[in-house]
């Protein structure tokens, strides 16, 4: 700052360096223009009258101010420095605290929150780069952008400056637009930066809820699945279910019918996540075994025993032409639906789309189906149903393709023969133990318990009288 003119009761004044300076007034008021000049310029204060007139600053031109008030932090030994970025900065509407070397600087920002420090190079006790680095090298609440001043100019010392982790660069004596412009550049980035943590905070916060309202909707879907302490009379149940995600579009279950009858399903819908689930829930709801006007597998009739059971073929049929899309997004399912009759010991089975299943008496293992198409691919379809004998200590087992074509680390598939292998290998113990076993086989096959596809594993097991 140079003082020009001082008169009775004004004054004026250019702040800034040569050419660059700006004018203003002062107002000579008691207050103290001389102790304030002698931080400036000496001869200055020398040609001030003797003690009676101080001033208090009155812009006579404004300056354009930032966008938004920055809290700064200005690390400079030099107190001539230190005041004059201090001043020019509060008239520019910034919040500051002045610190006289790095090693205060550090302390404050350990204290304080900072959009923005500006710092001289060289300063005892901590320089301006190695305060650099040690913001860089630690968490702080918020991204800090830093400024450094220097009348260094080699391009050496710019590069050291920013491998530490420097922002800009202003060299010294500062000319006030450039710092303003510079100034506000490290605005735009504090406010990206600012803007980036809240919509972060904003996406933690909807990602916990979202995850939240899965897992109630992935326990809900379980609910849905047979429980592992369920029995059902003449029949043993034993699985394993793992979604791709917090939910699956596989679902499976079985039921009774009637005394002499048990049904039974294993349904893939195709994709993953919540529309498929959504549609899984859809399908257990539709293929519950109660007795109504509208139930699909035990329509009510008007004689005894005012019930009918549909056929396998007949139910997926239905499936088929109720589930067609109308809203041009393909969304079929595969399936395998069952009915066991334990009088007969015989079992009718319709499969749509949907991996054969595996019957095993003894040590033989065989696929059982005829293959059909996918349910709610295309109208009209006609299903046909195929049965089997199905004796006291046969097994049924129902799997997903995430099963037999779970990949290895090496991209080799577990494949429908090793499953049967398995199978072979574990009939001399229970039901619950050897589909227990399976699983533990399966997860050492992939490495890990999560899958890249949804993968079931039902199995019954008609009882010994």
């Amino acid at each position: 700052m140079e003082i020009s003119a001082v008169h009775a009761s004004t004054g004026s004044a250019r702040t800034g360096y040569g050419q660059h300076s700006e004018p203003f007034t002062l107002s000579l008021l008691k207050g103290g223009l001389r102790s304030f000049c002698l931080h400036f310029k000496q001869d200055a204060y020398n040609d001030l009258p003797a003690a009676g007139c101080f001033p208090v600053v009155k812009k006579r031109v404004s300056l354009p101010m930032l966008r938004d008030n920055m809290r700064i932090l200005v690390a400079d030994d030099d107190a001539v420095n230190r005041l004059l970025l201090t001043s020019t900065l509060k008239r520019w509407g910034h919040s500051v605290v002045a610190v006289v070397d790095g090693e205060e600087a550090w302390k404050a920002l350990q204290e304080e929150q900072f959009a923005c420090v500006l710092s001289d190079w060289m300063m005892p006790r901590l320089t301006g780069v190695d305060l650099c680095r040690r913001i860089r090298e630690h968490q702080l609440p918020g991204y800090v952008y830093v400024i450094l001043l220097t009348s260094l100019g080699h391009p050496d010392e710019v590069v050291e400056g920013l491998e530490a982790g420097a922002d800009d660069f202003i060299h010294k004596p500062f000319h006030e637009n450039e710092l303003r412009a510079r100034l506000r550049a490290g605005e735009r980035l504090v406010a990206l930066e600012r803007g980036l943590m809240e919509s972060h905070a904003q996406l933690q916060t909807a990602y916990a809820t979202l995850k939240e309202d899965l897992l109630a909707a992935s326990q809900m879907q379980r609910e849905l699945l047979p429980l592992p302490s369920a029995t059902v009379p003449g029949l043993a149940c034993a699985w394993f279910f793992y979604p791709h995600t917090f939910v699956a579009g596989d679902t499976f279950n079985v039921h009774r019918l009637d005394e002499t009858h048990i049904g039974f399903y294993v349904i893939d819908v195709v994709g993953h996540g919540v529309a498929a689930a959504m549609q899984s829930v859809t399908l257990s709801r539709v293929l519950s075994p109660l007795t109504g006007a509208d139930s699909l597998l035990k329509p009510s009739i008007a004689e005894p025993p005012y019930y009918r059971l549909n056929s396998p073929e007949v139910i997926v049929r239905t499936l088929n032409d109720r589930f067609q899309s109308d809203t041009g997004i393909l969304r079929y399912f595969t399936m395998v639906y069952g009915i066991l009759d334990l009088a007969r010991n015989r079992i009718r089975l319709t499969q749509a789309g949907h991996p054969m299943p595996l019957h095993q008496r003894g040590q033989t293992v065989t696929p059982v189906g005829l293959g059909g198409f996918p349910v709610g691919m295309l109208p009209g379809i006609q299903y046909e149903a195929h049965e089997f004998e199905f004796l006291p200590g046969d097994r049924l087992v129902l799997y997903s393709d995430g099963v037999t074509e779970c990949n290895s680390p090496t991209g080799r598939e577990f494949s429908v023969e090793q499953l049967a292998t398995l199978l072979c290998d574990k009939r001399h113990v229970s039901l619950q133990k050897a589909i227990t076993e399976i699983e533990v086989e399966l997860c050492q096959w992939r490495e890990s318990n999560t899958f890249q596809d949804d993968v079931t594993l039902f199995a019954i097991e008609r009882k010994e009288r």
